[in-house]
């Protein structure tokens, strides 16, 4: 069968001479490989037991031709072409709509408004859990509102979270920039005590020193000579001929390092779900105080610029003091 000029459900886009195609065996619609091994199944798979099949009347069910819609390749949702993200799941569907608006008159403003729609293609009214609607929590959120809309709707619909790289990065700090003071000021004090043990061991202490001075003899020891292996040796020896008290600070040290770098993980892999249990149970209080809802939501929302710029004063502080305390060693 010729596909030529037919679009591929997935991709939404028109088949051509030397495509690799792939035919459902169930429904017979084509696609292209690459996109039939993305989700390793057809697209139109929850509909074989309603007897569809490729072609006829269910054509249009493909998205060919004049579809004026765009069928979310996520959660199966038909959007509305000129959208840039689905309606349902927040899904970005650029792909899908950009090519489209190749192939049409559309306008070009709609389809701008659409890349800069600040839901991120969620409707306003919808539920996203506790009697908190999408339009209250962008309006708690402020800044960066399409990339937490879209992680929040993922989360509510597909139990699904993402890896926040400014919470691994700051921690506590950034939870506390997003105004999750509690929270955010318990583990900045588990950070700060963490970090400020490893520094006061490192730059404060004769098991500190000592390190240093073996690893600076290691240095040098690599760098005078091929066989890294002996002074990798060497240097173990040297440790373990220490007495107690500095090989247990010296364990505890490296405790302190790991233990931050697990801690920033954590906070990274869940920081997004905290913050949208925080927006839901703030936006609730605020609701039950019967104040003005948006007034409030926009003075109690947003971030703490303040604060965050208090923090990293604090934490160049403590860095480099004991640095520059030593001399520089």
């Amino acid at each position: 069968m010729d596909f030529t000029n037919i679009k591929c459900p997935v991709c939404d886009i028109e088949f051509k001479d030397g495509d690799d195609i792939v035919v459902c065996p169930e429904c017979g619609t084509p696609h292209h490989r690459e996109c039939y091994e993305k989700n390793n199944r057809c697209f139109f798979e929850n509909k074989h037991n309603e007897g569809f099949s490729f072609g006829g009347d269910n054509a249009s069910d493909t998205g060919t031709e004049n579809s004026d819609t765009v069928i979310c390749p996520r959660c199966k949702a038909e959007n509305q072409k000129g959208m840039f993200y689905c309606g349902k799941c927040g899904f970005p569907l650029s792909a899908q709509t950009n090519n489209s608006y190749q192939n049409t008159n559309a306008d070009t403003n709609t389809a701008f408004r659409g890349f800069m729609d600040p839901m991120a293609g969620v409707n306003p009214e919808e539920d996203m859990g506790e009697g908190v609607t999408a339009g209250e929590i962008s309006k708690f959120v402020q800044n960066n509102t399409p990339y937490f809309i879209r992680v929040f709707n993922n989360i509510k619909n597909f139990n699904k979270g993402r890896f926040c790289f400014m919470a691994f990065l700051f921690s506590g700090g950034y939870l506390l920039y997003r105004k999750m003071y509690k929270l955010g000021g318990i583990i900045t004090a588990i950070m700060l005590l963490l970090w400020t043990s490893e520094l006061y061991i490192h730059y404060c202490t004769p098991a500190g020193q000592k390190m240093i001075e073996l690893m600076n003899n290691y240095y040098i020891s690599v760098t005078a000579s091929a066989n890294s292996a002996q002074a990798v040796n060497e240097l173990m020896q040297s440790i373990s001929s220490l007495d107690n008290i500095s090989i247990f600070l010296l364990g505890l040290m490296y405790f302190s390092s790991i233990a931050q770098f697990a801690l920033r993980i954590i906070i990274g892999i869940f920081s997004n779900r905290w913050y949208f249990k925080h927006c839901k149970t703030k936006i609730s209080e605020i609701k039950k105080e019967g104040k003005d809802t948006d007034k409030e939501l926009r003075a109690k929302g947003g971030v703490n610029t303040a604060i965050a710029l208090s923090l990293f004063l604090v934490y160049l502080t403590i860095e480099f003091v004991p640095y520059f305390l030593t001399g520089g060693i």
